[in-house]
């Protein structure tokens, strides 16, 4: 009973912190996002109200994530049975995390543009870019948190595989995911 006392006290090691607060960090953040879209009446009206926008959006997300889940079954399986069983074991994890990190910055996206509705407040960009996309009417509003390597691990790098294996259908997805959010801008006001 001392030794398991001991180990409970010892000093986490820094791989094990920083696996800690890459993965349970962003899984807390969204939880607080969750929550907040349930507690605040705001936020959940402005997404209720544009429901219309939201569910395309949405529906690409998740045709997203299959395609990365199945991009990983069809770049790791080859003919080799052990790459295949590896890549079936794998697939539900990407398809799940790549969900999740989706809709993550979506989520935390929506939410600064209700908070910026509510408070009648749109933060400017500046610069040449930002200037162009105010004269035909997309306003950005502020850019989410986005947990980089969460997204490098089960988005990028898969989006990467899919380009491999079905270079058509990888290109389709990652165009429709950039222009996405300039459409919902665009049609939101």
């Amino acid at each position: 009973m001392l030794q398991s006392m001991a180990t409970a006290h010892r000093p986490q090691s820094a791989p094990h912190k920083l696996a800690h607060y890459l993965l349970f960090g962003v899984i807390e953040n969204a939880l607080d996002l969750a929550r907040r879209y349930q507690e605040v009446a705001g936020f959940r009206g402005y997404v209720r109200s544009r429901m219309a926008l939201i569910t395309p959006i949405s529906a690409l997300l998740v045709a997203t994530s299959v395609g990365c889940g199945a991009a990983t079954v069809l770049f790791l399986g080859g003919t080799r049975p052990m790459l295949v069983l590896l890549a079936i074991l794998l697939a539900p994890f990407v398809l799940i995390g790549s969900f999740f990190v989706q809709m993550y910055v979506f989520g935390a996206w929506l939410e600064n543009r209700a908070l910026a509705q509510a408070l009648h407040h749109r933060p400017r960009r500046s610069g040449p870019f930002a200037a162009r996309l105010r004269k035909v009417g997309i306003d950005m509003g502020t850019l989410p948190p986005v947990p980089w390597a969460l997204a490098a691990l089960f988005l990028f790098l898969p989006l990467a595989m899919l380009t491999e294996v079905l270079p058509k259908v990888g290109f389709s997805l990652i165009a429709l995911l950039l222009v996405a959010p300039f459409v919902y801008a665009r049609l939101d006001r």
